[in-house]
C-alpha cells in the first residue's frame, strides 16, 4: 500500500495495533484508540528493530520519509538510529518544506548575480596583469633561458681521448679494448628456468563475496517481508533450489518444464556454453513452481512483466534485491554472487565437484583427470536436496 496525506487521515483504529506498511520498512503504526505514528523497521546486528519516527499529524508525510531515509543511511553506516538518535528535520513544525524551497527564478536571479560577480573580479584581474610589468619580465627571462640550451646544445665538447668513426658516433679509447675483448668472449647459454608447474583450478578459485549458511536462510525467509512483488521472490528462490544462473533462470519458459517427471530441460539458447541442459527438480523446487503458475496464469514464461508476456529484466530482480540486502543488514553481493553461494554450501556439504561441473553445465578441467560422464543424474538431484534440506520449507 503506497501511503498518503489522505489514507492517513481515514485510517480508523481496529481492536488490537495495526501497522499498514508503505515500501521499505516505512510504515504507519495506529492504536486502538486512534492514535497514529510513522514506524520504521530495519535489521541491524541480525536483530530486527521497530522504532517511532513522530506521531501524526504532528508530523507530516513527507518529514517522516525524510527521516526514514536518514536512518537507513545510518544502518548502512554501521549506525544503530535507536542508540545514536536520528538527526532533527530539517524544517520546523510550523514551516513547511515547500515555504523554504526556492522558486526557479530566485534561483536563476540569484545565479546571474553570481556570474555578473565572477565576471567583475575576472576583468579587474585582467586589467592588473596588463598594466603591470610582470608580464614582460617573465618574457626576458624565458627569453634568455632558451638562449642558453641553444648554447649547450651547439657547443660541441669531445673527450681528449677519443675518436669519432665515420658515422659520426664516439667512442672512448679505453673502452674499444674492452668492448673487442667482450666479443671474442663465447657466450654462455642462459640457463633456462624450470617451468612452473599449473595448479590445479577449483570452483571456489572464481567466486567473490559468497553468503553463508545463516545468511541464506535470513534472505530465504526474509524475501516475504522486502517490498519484491512476488514474481521476484520467487525468481531467486528458483536459482537457490536449482543453483542456476539468472540469465536461465529469468527467461524460462514452461514448456522446457516436466513437473511429473521433475526435470528442467534447458534449451542451448539459454545456457553459457551452448549446449543443453538439464536440471532435475526437488520437491521443494516442484512446489516452488506451482506457485509460480498460479502468478504466471496463462503466460508462455514463468516470470512475464507486469501486465506482458515478456520476461523481467535483471536489473529489475538486482535492483530489488539491494534493497532487500539493506533490510536485512546483510552485505552487498550480486545475483552471481548468490548463485556462488549455493555452490559453496554444496561443496562445504561434500558434493563432488564433477558434480558440481555437470549441474553448472560447465565442462571440468582436465587437470583433475575426471570425466563428467561418471556423473549420475541421482547425483545431481542428491547436491540440490542438501540445499532443500538447509533451506525453511515456506515459499
Amino acid at each position: 500500500m503506497s501511503l498518503t496525506e489522505r489514507k492517513i487521515k481515514y485510517l480508523e483504529p481496529g481492536k488490537g495495533r495495526q501497522i499498514i506498511w508503505d515500501n521499505g520498512g516505512f510504515g504507519v503504526q495506529v492504536t486502538p484508540d486512534g492514535e497514529k505514528s510513522f514506524v520504521l523497521e530495519y535489521k541491524f546486528s541480525e536483530m530486527t528493530k521497530l522504532i517511532t519516527l513522530g506521531t501524526y499529524p504532528k508530523m507530516s508525510l513527507d518529514t517522516a520519509r525524510q527521516q526514514a531515509l536518514k536512518a537507513m543511511e545510518m544502518v548502512m553506516k554501521g549506525k544503530d538510529p535507536e542508540e545514536k538518535g536520528i538527526p532533527e528535520p530539517e524544517t520546523s513544525e510550523d514551516e513547511s518544506p515547500a515555504s523554504q524551497t526556492p522558486t526557479f527564478d530566485q534561483i536563476r536571479e540569484k545565479a546571474t548575480e553570481k556570474l555578473d560577480q565572477f565576471k567583475g573580479k575576472a576583468s579587474e584581474q585582467l586589467d592588473k596583469i596588463k598594466s603591470s610589468d610582470a608580464l614582460d619580465k617573465f618574457k626576458e627571462k624565458a627569453t634568455a633561458k632558451l638562449d642558453e640550451i641553444k648554447q649547450r646544445v651547439e657547443k660541441k665538447v669531445t673527450h681528449p681521448h677519443a675518436e669519432e668513426k665515420p658515422g659520426g658516433k664516439v667512442i672512448l679509447l679505453d673502452k674499444k679494448a674492452r668492448v673487442a675483448k667482450e666479443k671474442s668472449k663465447p657466450k654462455k647459454e642462459k640457463a633456462k628456468a624450470p617451468a612452473k608447474k599449473e595448479e590445479p583450478k577449483t570452483l571456489k578459485d572464481s567466486f567473490g563475496y559468497t553468503l553463508n549458511k545463516n545468511e541464506l536462510k535470513t534472505l530465504w525467509s526474509g524475501l516475504e517481508n522486502s517490498d519484491m512483488p512476488p514474481a521476484n521472490q520467487l525468481a531467486l528462490k528458483l536459482m537457490i533450489v536449482t543453483g542456476q544462473r539468472y540469465q536461465e533462470v529469468l527467461p524460462a519458459r514452461w514448456a522446457d518444464f516436466d513437473l511429473v517427471s521433475k526435470w528442467w530441460t534447458i534449451p542451448a539458447d539459454f545456457t553459457k556454453n551452448g549446449k543443453k541442459h538439464k536440471v532435475p527438480l526437488t520437491n521443494l523446487a516442484s512446489d516452488l513452481l506451482r506457485k509460480i503458475k498460479e502468478l504466471s496464469g496463462m503466460s508462455g514464461v514463468l516470470f512475464p512483466i507486469p501486465g506482458g508476456a515478456t520476461p523481467i529484466e535483471s536489473k529489475t530482480l538486482s535492483e530489488g534485491l539491494l534493497r532487500a540486502q539493506v533490510r536485512f543488514g546483510l552485505k552487498l553481493f550480486t545475483l552471481q554472487d548468490l548463485q556462488d553461494s549455493v555452490v559453496c554450501q554444496m561443496l562445504d556439504s561434500g558434493v563432488t565437484e564433477s558434480t558440481l561441473y555437470k549441474l553448472l553445465n560447465e565442462d571440468e578441467p582436465t587437470v583433475f583427470g575426471q570425466e563428467g560422464g561418471k556423473v549420475k543424474d541421482s547425483d545431481m538431484r542428491k547436491a540440490l536436496e542438501k540445499i532443500e534440506k538447509l533451506l525453511p520449507k515456506s515459499y
